[in-house]
């Protein structure tokens, strides 16, 4: 059974702010325990199209970035991956993702690191690794250099809903965002991300994807050798992912920040929250219509963690 801590939005005060009960996460769960002094570190986050209103706040991320420095000595790597569809028409280029994010507010002064590129400034700088499953689609997955010539990785997620995984989270962020652009294209298979824009994919297609994108979650754990924390953030919960160029209103409270080791926990304990605290008895089904409790148990089916847990709660 897998622990999953979390740390509820309770008591909020001068004393007690979003800075605060991220630093209490961090010491709680010993998320820093596998870091040594000199070690390189990836954080692997979520930066926002123009338009979607509600991507975290650099705070968010820069108080994880501080406290691994604290151990680590040298400066955290903060990163994200390319856009890999041009909605904007602004080219892939490095320099329009890196004007995005600046535009909303992320940069190496205000998350305490230094913010790159996943794969480069081409975006498509990658190593290869196996995907060690026995009926494996992919075969193998191209991982971000960023991430991969680190010694250890976090991946903190915005949580939102997908259009097409259900609930994008720390299997999602953790896997098919870790990728290179090229790499993500080929996981799609032809599938238009952008949901609004096309006609729905089949059920067929949907059930494809999600398997391919768990594949990559096992591709970032071969490239880490298991030094890996995840942290999502259950604040500004909307039905949109990030990379939409729009987001409607919040579909729950927000509820705080969990945080675990095991990837198929903290997703499966995360879903269990929305689904208590949303106004509809399920917001994934209702909102995407994805079965999300078959891609958490074809994440626990191969090997990614367990959908036993334990929520140890705290304010």
């Amino acid at each position: 059974m897998s622990e999953v801590f979390w740390i509820d939005r309770d008591g909020m005060s001068a004393n007690n702010s979003v800075s605060h009960k991220l630093r209490k996460l961090i010491l709680e769960t010993g998320a820093t325990d596998q870091l040594e002094e000199g070690m390189r570190v990836a954080l692997k986050i979520n930066t926002s199209e123009e338009g979607y209103e509600y991507g975290l706040r650099p705070i968010f991320i820069r108080v994880v970035a501080e406290e691994v420095q604290k151990v680590s000595v040298k400066s955290t790597i903060i990163c994200d991956g390319v856009k890999i569809i041009d909605y904007r028409r602004k080219g892939h280029s490095g320099n329009a993702f890196q004007n995005t994010a600046r535009g909303k507010g992320y940069s190496d002064t205000t998350l305490s690191g230094n913010f790159v590129i996943n794969g480069g400034f081409s975006g498509d700088e990658a190593n290869s690794y196996t995907v060690k499953a026995a009926d494996s689609l992919l075969g193998g997955v191209e991982v971000g250099t960023a991430i991969c010539r680190t010694d250890a990785l976090m991946v903190l997620s915005h949580v939102t809903l997908h259009p097409l995984f259900g609930m994008s989270g720390a299997l999602l962020n953790g896997g098919f965002e870790c990728l290179i652009g090229k790499e993500r294209v080929r996981i799609l298979d032809g599938i238009n991300p952008y949901t609004f824009s096309d006609a729905p994919p089949k059920n067929e297609q949907l059930e494809r994807f999600q398997r391919r994108a768990l594949e990559g979650v096992l591709g970032v754990r071969e490239a880490m050798e298991g030094k890996l924390f995840y942290i999502n953030y259950l604040w500004d919960v909307t039905s949109e992912p990030e990379y939409y160029p729009y987001s409607n209103l919040p579909i729950a409270p927000n509820l705080g920040f969990l945080a675990s080791r095991d990837p198929v926990a903290l997703d499966a304990a995360t879903y269990s929250l929305l689904r208590e605290f949303s106004p509809d008895s399920d917001p994934v089904d209702h909102h995407t219509g994805v079965d999300f409790s078959r891609v958490l148990n074809q994440a626990a089916d191969l090997g990614l963690g367990t959908l036993a847990y334990v929520i140890k709660r705290s304010s």
